[in-house]
């Protein structure tokens, strides 16, 4: 017989997986930085010989422009509609596959899930423009608006269990 987990043992467990993957994205650009700081202790005779003219910078955008607000609200959107067709597919008498049916069930519960799910994404949007990745940071919530979209799609398309 399979042991029973507790819904709220198993949201747990994500989130200290989640927490430790953030801080190990976190701690990677500060251990880059140490070693460049050694390595330019050893190089600095050498740059100050060779004086190489600056590479002009792309102009930034601005974070929240009318690009990002936009990908944002699809993102909204498309977590929207996954909360509703999960929940449509539940009262047809599907099972949920990705988290559990007590957590599905519980309404508060997957809703700051889905909201959660639009934070990360602007979340990581947002750590991409920090560091330059200005493509990646659009691309994102694009391939989060189309894997969303394809599994709406797919949630609506569901019969009722037989």
């Amino acid at each position: 017989m399979p042991q029973f987990r507790c819904p709220w043992r198993l949201f747990r467990e994500w989130v200290v997986i989640v927490s430790l993957f953030a801080l190990t994205l976190a701690a990677a650009p500060m251990a880059l930085m140490a070693q460049q700081d050694q390595a330019g202790c050893l190089g600095q005779q050498e740059s100050q010989r060779q004086v190489q003219p600056a590479v002009p910078r792309e102009p930034t955008h601005r974070f929240f422009d009318k690009t990002n607000l936009t990908l944002f609200a699809g993102v909204a959107a498309v977590r929207t509609l996954d909360f509703t067709s999960t929940q449509h597919f539940r009262n047809l008498g599907n099972n949920e596959v990705l988290l559990t049916n007590n957590i599905v069930d519980n309404k508060p519960l997957f809703a700051s899930i889905e909201v959660a799910g639009v934070a990360a994404s602007i979340g990581v949007s947002y750590w991409l423009h920090r560091t330059g990745h200005h493509k990646l940071e659009r691309w994102v919530s694009i391939v989060h608006i189309g894997v969303g979209a394809f599994g709406d799609a797919h949630n609506y398309s569901l019969g009722p269990t037989q």
